[in-house]
């Protein structure tokens, strides 16, 4: 069964209401990258400077640590980069429905 021209923009409009909320969280996510960002340089410099782990600090090391929030960092950035690509999508989406011909 093919879909028509006016089903497909049906079915696009839900997606672009989707890929825009979803786009919409790239403020937070910019900020959690930072947060990480600047978390992790903190902790490379307790290293450095040969402290002992925070007290109530939930890793075993230095080194558990840093493995997390760099884990972390690349979730963040997967997600940013997520959605440059959803950016790119919703430009695509909303030409289409916008100058495709319905017949």
């Amino acid at each position: 069964m093919s879909m028509t021209v006016a089903g497909a923009k049906i079915v696009l409009e839900g997606v672009i209401t989707k890929t825009q909320k979803s786009i919409e969280r790239e403020s937070s996510y910019l900020k959690e990258l930072a947060d990480d960002k600047a978390t992790l340089s903190h902790i490379e410099q307790l290293q450095a400077d040969g402290e002992p782990l925070p007290a109530g600090n939930p890793y075993g090391s230095y080194s558990e640590w840093k493995d997390q929030i760099e884990k972390e960092i690349k979730t963040g950035q997967n997600s940013l980069d997520r959605i440059e690509i959803e950016k790119a999508e919703l430009m695509a989406f909303n030409y289409f429905v916008e100058n495709a011909p319905e017949a």
